[in-house]
């Protein structure tokens, strides 16, 4: 990959992190800078592959979120990355995808950002920042000459039937789970989906829980998040015998699996893998890219888990940190992809790193 270029839109009074000088060295980019007032007056270089704005504590959302929009005009990937909190102390987030206006995808609170996550997340968008400006331009050719492509009846059936085949390799609900009780929910947005989820049964005392969301929309993304799915089941057979996975190292290993596969779409993917502990009740997890997961204990404030795992496939030799947590009786863990923010919060609702912890939800 040739060196990025990287414009960062720099607020008065802002501060960048050290992880993101970290980042762009990381990266090899080729970086240029611009107050946040003249961006906004002028807009971001032409050249720029990804933006990465700091704006001050006392920028107002709406302002953010007009300067946001106007990047996705160029196809411009936008990185929002304030250096301070908000008046509320909630600090704010936004890696804008071009295709899909007022997109938004959350990261981790500023201090909080190692320069592994922040490095692939400037990788990834670079990455996409192409084949969105190729799809754009070719749908500006088509409605410059009118032609709009009719729908292939034998397209349309082969899509259902790869949806009939993603629904039918979901996990069917288990028996004999205690102490946990089990729930989850798949809505996909589209026929076919590039989020997916698994829980297996390890053995008698080990349960394996993974969500995953690949980057991109149909048929590729869910061809990729089926192959995901299988890779994150955390089981190995090796001399006869079974060993349960540690879920960093099953990260780590599909991580490296989709650095080298050099996958000409869809080659980045979120991911959770967890191992549950049904004698001693401990839940063990690494995420890599995903929401933190949010615990929910009773006579207590939803609280978010926070961990360090940037997104899968940007980045060989990540690192990704496992957490563990002793459940209680009562306790509620909730692993989730972006799309529940998308649900809960709303597409073009400005949000900070707890706001769906605010939801009446």
């Amino acid at each position: 990959m040739a060196s990025p270029r990287v414009q960062l839109v720099i607020d008065r009074g802002a501060t960048p992190p050290k992880s993101l000088h970290a980042a762009l060295r990381r990266v090899n980019a080729c970086v240029s800078m611009r107050s946040f007032d003249k961006a906004l007056a002028v807009g971001v270089s032409e050249s720029a592959d990804v933006c990465v704005v700091l704006p001050s504590a006392e920028r107002s959302a709406e302002v953010i979120d007009r300067f946001v929009a106007s990047t996705s005009d160029r196809a411009c990937a936008t990185l929002v990355l304030p250096s301070v909190s908000r008046s509320n102390g909630t600090p704010v987030s936004r890696a804008t995808d071009p295709a899909v206006p007022g997109g938004v995808s959350k990261a981790p609170r500023p201090a909080r950002i190692s320069a592994d996550e922040l490095a692939g997340r400037i990788r990834a968008l670079c990455e996409i920042r192409h084949p969105l400006r190729k799809m754009r331009d070719e749908l500006d050719q088509l409605k410059r000459g009118g032609a709009v492509p009719e729908p292939s009846p034998e397209m349309d059936e082969q899509i259902r039937l790869a949806s009939q085949i993603q629904d039918d390799l979901l996990p069917v609900p288990m028996a004999d789970t205690v102490p946990l009780s089990i729930t989850s929910l798949y809505v996909p947005a589209d026929f076919v989906s590039g989020d997916t989820f698994d829980i297996a049964r390890l053995d008698a005392r080990h349960f394996s829980f993974s969500i995953a969301d690949a980057t991109g929309h149909g048929l590729p993304a869910a061809m990729l998040a089926l192959t995901v799915r299988h890779a994150l089941r955390g089981k190995q057979a090796l001399d006869g015998a079974s060993r349960i996975v540690e879920p960093e190292e099953v990260l780590t290993r599909l991580n490296a699996e989709l650095c080298a596969s050099n996958l000409r779409q869809c080659q980045f993917v979120t991911a959770l893998h967890a191992v549950f502990d049904r004698h001693s009740a401990t839940m063990r997890w690494a995420r890599g890219g995903v929401p933190y997961p949010i615990l929910v204990r009773p006579g207590q404030a939803p609280r978010l888990l926070r961990t360090e795992g940037g997104l899968l496939g940007a980045i060989e030799h990540m690192s990704f940190e496992t957490a563990e947590h002793t459940m209680e009786a009562g306790d509620l863990l909730l692993f989730y992809t972006d799309g529940l923010e998308a649900l809960l919060l709303g597409r073009h609702t400005p949000r900070g790193g707890d706001a769906l912890l605010d939801t009446d939800w």
